[in-house]
């Protein structure tokens, strides 16, 4: 901490020059969108990037969400077409709603009436909304509530859809939605319930736990356990006793989530570089 700054201090790296701490994109505009970065290309942008900054994995949940729309979908026997989904960028926890809709305006006033009534007055409101450039999202009704409370958001590249955080949920619920609907077509919306439990109790691979035990502290209870009462209750002076160990389990969580957050974000980096074509190198022919 310098002057309430954090900084970070690379052990691994030969130059003992400090990295200013952020979480935020305007970085990567800056440095690559500005007229003075000269629009380089990843490999240069990231290499002028990380010698100042280093970023940070997110540490709280719902401080930064993602949302997108999936669909069309048949036709439900309530007239909706469209999924709409939101998820906690940092649990991974999940919500499903059914919408009617997805013409810009029309779309864009009930995503905000969900959003508000649906996800920020139960989960508090987040620091920024993670989304692509859908009309739907880039709206004025959109852009309004974000600006009245004080939400930034972030708009992924087009041409790079998989920037979006809640993309592999789109492709998780396709198996799912086939799975449960069979031939009943228009039954889809009637599942959502018990796909987005689904969603939740399953132990992610970004994680390393369940978004439920890491929104809740604990995992969700089944039907099995409930009949079979598998875990009794701990009353009185033995709660105590009990509940001081399993916290210290839940912190110690908590930081292993982080790491292993920290690891797949490295690891998707390295397949991204992979696919990723050398800058071609220009010399200049004297005539």
């Amino acid at each position: 901490m310098n002057q309430s700054v954090l900084y970070r201090y690379s052990h691994d790296s030969e130059s003992e020059e400090a990295q200013l701490v952020v979480s935020s994109r305007k970085i990567l505009n800056e440095h690559h969108d500005s007229p003075n970065a000269a629009h380089y290309g990843s490999d240069g942008t990231y290499q002028r990037i990380a010698k100042r900054y280093f970023s940070i994995v997110q540490a709280q949940g719902f401080e930064t969400i993602a949302i997108d729309l999936f669909g069309p979908l048949p036709e439900s026997k309530d007239k909706e077409k469209w999924i709409f989904i939101v998820e906690d960028v940092a649990t991974r926890w999940v919500e499903l709603f059914a919408l009617r809709k997805a013409k810009a305006r029309e779309c864009a006033l009930l995503q905000s009436s969900v959003l508000m009534e649906e996800v920020f007055l139960r989960f508090g409101l987040p620091r920024r909304v993670i989304s692509d450039n859908g009309t739907q999202v880039v709206s004025a009704v959109m852009q309004q509530m974000c600006y009245l409370q004080k939400i930034h958001q972030s708009f992924i590249p087009v041409y790079h859809p998989q920037a979006n955080p809640v993309e592999r949920k789109n492709r998780d619920l396709k198996p799912r939605l086939a799975i449960l609907v069979e031939d009943q077509n228009d039954s889809w919306c009637e599942k959502l319930p018990s796909i987005r439990f689904a969603m939740n109790t399953a132990k992610c691979s970004s994680t390393g736990q369940t978004a439920a035990f890491l929104t809740f502290g604990r995992e969700l209870r089944t039907v099995d356990e409930v009949q079979n009462e598998l875990r009794s209750v701990n009353l009185k002076d033995i709660f105590v006793l009990e509940i001081t160990p399993y916290l210290k389990r839940f912190s110690k969580f908590m930081a292993e989530t982080k790491e292993v957050a920290d690891m797949q974000q490295d690891l998707h980096k390295e397949c991204g570089d992979r696919k990723r074509r050398r800058a071609p190198n220009y010399f200049l022919i004297m005539t």
